[in-house]
Parts: structure tokens; sequence; C-alpha cells
């Protein structure tokens, strides 16, 4: 798993040995900066459910002005901090780089981020087992919505199993749907 594109461009990132993770494809990710590529400059991307943390990497070395990551798991956490170290080295991350260690749907009832400055969300909880089942990401939405966090224009990017019900919530318009494989991508719009 390496950075596709921006100044990290050919970091190779760690993965965790267990396979435990399902990290997003080189191949997805190229297709959702694709997606993203006119708003993604100087945005605030939040990374939920984090995991190696190579979707917000790839935000700031596309051009993101900032990033936050929330993931609870302990080794997903150690794999992310890797990552950051592979990337930053000794100098450290950037202060515009923020990891939270908290279950997303906790922090997303008390955010450690300011009212209304997420541009981007990111979300790519675990898949369900089988295609077609109901994943919750329409409730992971509408916490979303909820929690303020989003700036006045904002978007928000859900990556499922292919052949999951597309997330539908109020105050959302859906811009793009795509499949890759066994993944599905769905861009939507939030104007407030």
């Amino acid at each position: 798993m390496r950075i596709a594109g921006g100044s990290l461009r050919g970091r190779i990132l760690a993965a965790p040995p267990d396979g435990v993770l399902r990290p997003t494809q080189d191949a997805v990710r190229e297709a959702l900066f694709s997606m993203l590529a006119s708003v993604l400059p100087g945005a605030s991307f939040l990374d939920l459910y984090a995991g190696t943390g190579a979707v917000g990497l790839e935000a700031w070395s596309r051009g993101a002005g900032a990033v936050a990551w929330v993931e609870r798991s302990p080794r997903s956490l150690r794999t992310l901090e890797a990552n950051l170290e592979k990337c930053f080295g000794e100098a450290g991350a950037p202060p515009a780089l923020r990891l939270f260690r908290a279950d997303v749907g906790a922090w997303l009832k008390r955010p450690a981020l300011p009212p209304g400055s997420v541009s981007i969300v990111f979300a790519d909880p675990p898949y369900v087992e089988r295609e077609g089942e109901p994943d919750g990401m329409s409730a992971l939405l509408a916490a979303v919505r909820d929690s303020g966090l989003l700036a006045p224009v904002s978007f928000f990017v859900a990556e499922q199993r292919a052949g999951t019900p597309l997330p539908a919530c109020e105050g959302f318009d859906l811009l793009r749907d795509r499949r890759y494989g066994r993944t599905q991508l769905s861009l939507f719009r939030r104007d407030a």
C-alpha cells in the first residue's frame, strides 16, 4: 500500500500483519480523490474509522489543509501512528494533522473539532457480511450532520460493500455512486 499522489507520493505505508483491517485499495483511493479533486485543496478532511490512516494521508498529500482521524482499535492506532512516522519522521506530523482515539459514534456526539470546521468527511466502517445487508451508513450520515462539525457547504463520502443499500439523509444530495469490484463509493453534498 502506497500513497499515489501529491507531496507524499510513493511513500509505502504499513498495514497490520494479521489482515484484520481492510484498507481502501489503491485504485479505490485514486477514484475517491478524482471525485474530490476540485474541493480538496485547503479543505478540512475527517477520516472516520481511519484504520491505517492511508486515506487521510493521501488527502494531506494532495492538498487538504487539515486532516483528522477517528479510530478506536489499539492495533489500528499503532499502525496509523507508524504511518505518520513513515511520512513525517522524527519531526512529527504537522499540527494540522490530528488523531483521535475514540469510538466514532461517541466521538460524533462530543466532537473535539470546532463547529462548522469540516468540509469533507470520509467514512469506511467495517463491511457487512453479505451484499444487500443494511450497514448503518444512513444513521452515521445523520450523526455527522447532527454533530455540528460540517461547514456550510460540505461533502460526505461513504465507502461500503458493493450492493449495500445507499445511505440517505435529509440535507444531503447524492452526487455520484460508483462500484469498484467489491467496493461502492458514494459522494454526497450538503448545503446548509
